[in-house]
């Protein structure tokens, strides 16, 4: 049987680190137990999705792990090396267990003067709102605003949306979308075939068929508020 990856075995060190168990980590990703084993127990690739590893990274910093350790288990990023965290001082705390009036829920939307939609951030998010009961223990969740009124009524421009990346994208749900260039809609999922996605926007109603290359990601939208 063929061994796990070097990388596999540097997360079981750094998660032990940690003084984390494999279910608390699997538990504060959405997860199940036995898919995060997977990439302590049996991964053997190089390195670890960045994604992942983003969201680890933020929860093992916490417990003490050296700022930047476990994105390094990601490799390369395309053509840019990933960068590790500039040092704790830099790196907002998380609570992931966080108590009502807590803001640690990250923004992840921007809008640009002149461009219709909003944008996807990259990077560190400039504003917190406060988190959700269903989305505490949901490391890698972040929050949306709305913008036009092509949903309504539905959801409003300016209305706080919720996002849990780890739930899986249904039928008639509702999801942000982010663009391969980094724009970003809102809009009812319908169906996926192999080289298209269609969706429903409300405002007019109409279906629109999405080329799939051009999608980067579809995140499942699990709540919304009108924040005063």
């Amino acid at each position: 049987m063929s061994e796990v990856s070097e990388v596999a075995r540097r997360l079981k060190e750094l998660r032990e680190q940690a003084g984390l168990t494999m279910r608390s980590v699997s538990d504060a990703l959405g997860w199940s137990l036995t898919r995060y084993q997977h990439y302590e127990d049996r991964y053997k690739r190089k390195y670890l999705p960045f994604e992942l590893a983003r969201a680890l990274e933020d929860m093992f910093v916490r417990q003490g792990v050296q700022a930047g350790a476990v994105l390094q288990l990601a490799g390369l990023e395309g053509s840019q090396t990933i960068p590790p965290r500039a040092g704790a001082a830099v790196v907002r705390p998380v609570s992931l267990n966080a108590s009502a009036g807590q803001r640690d829920l990250p923004v992840q939307s921007a809008f640009r003067e002149g461009s219709d939609g909003f944008w996807f951030i990259e990077g560190d998010a400039k504003e917190f709102v406060e988190r959700p009961a269903n989305l505490r223990g949901v490391a890698n969740a972040f929050a949306l605003y709305a913008d036009g009124d092509s949903m309504q009524p539905r959801y409003f421009a300016g209305e706080l949306l919720f996002v849990n990346p780890n739930r899986p994208i249904t039928p008639n749900c509702f999801v942000a979308i982010e663009m391969a260039d980094g724009r970003g809609q809102i809009r009812q999922f319908l169906r996926r075939t192999h080289d298209s996605i269609f969706v429903r926007r409300f405002n007019p109603d109409q279906e629109q068929k999405l080329s799939a290359p051009q999608v980067k990601r579809l995140y499942r939208i699990t709540g919304s508020a009108e924040l005063g």
